[in-house]
């Protein structure tokens, strides 16, 4: 289970983010929705271990990343906007670097992405929708248990938002957490739970609630 109790993060006097608690089980996956620069990215970099809040606790199934900072890279993976890929690097060097070899699991992985005949190609050359491809690969090096994703289907085509998905679907399908910030219409309603954020603040919606109109109406 992911726990996250009234975190808090604040720049000066400017508040970003005002006692965000929420939970997710094995198997769920959960979108948090919200109006650009609202906290969506901010909560994410906290949850992946990038940036630490002022206030609140973190439990991995009961461990705390805050307190061991080898809990961030052994149960989760993180696929941020700013995609981290060495761009003068090949896909094969960069998937080296996070762990990605030549285990069984591990050209599974590849295979999934559609990454094989991209190994030799400098990530320098990929359109944006490759190197989404590859950095999601990336996040799941080590096979966490928790992935969070932000903005996971940006600069993606319709055909690999839908692999992507499906693929999404598979990961909590295994048992795996996943948490997402999106402003995907069908990634939200494919999703378990939805929480929508304002004001540096999080509720989460009924499942009545989780439609486009009604969404679109809290953030207005």
């Amino acid at each position: 289970m992911l726990e996250v109790s009234n975190i808090k993060k604040s720049y000066g006097r400017k508040t970003v983010l005002e006692h965000i608690s929420f939970h997710a089980e094995s198997g769920e996956c959960v979108a948090i929705v919200g109006r650009n620069g609202c906290g969506k990215t901010t909560l994410m970099q906290i949850l992946a271990g990038v940036i630490r809040p002022n206030e609140g606790e973190l439990r991995y199934f009961g461990k705390d990343p805050l307190s061991k900072k080898k809990y961030f890279h052994k149960l989760c993976g993180y696929v941020p906007q700013e995609l981290p890929l060495m761009e003068e690097l090949s896909v094969k060097d960069n998937l080296r670097l996070w762990g990605v070899g030549t285990r069984k699991e591990d050209q599974e992985l590849i295979r999934e992405f559609q990454l094989e005949e991209l190994m030799r190609v400098t990530v320098a050359k990929l359109s944006g929708g490759m190197k989404r491809r590859l950095s999601i690969a990336c996040a799941l090096a080590e096979w966490p248990a928790i992935l969070f994703m932000d903005e996971p289907s940006t600069a993606l085509d319709l055909y690999y938002k839908e692999s992507i998905g499906n693929w999404i679907k598979t990961y909590c399908g295994m048992n795996g957490i996943v948490v997402m910030a999106t402003h995907d219409e069908k990634e939200i309603l494919s999703c378990d739970r939805c929480l929508l954020m304002k004001e540096g603040k999080l509720c989460e919606l009924s499942k009545e609630e989780m439609n486009i109109d009604f969404i679109k109406e809290m953030l207005a």
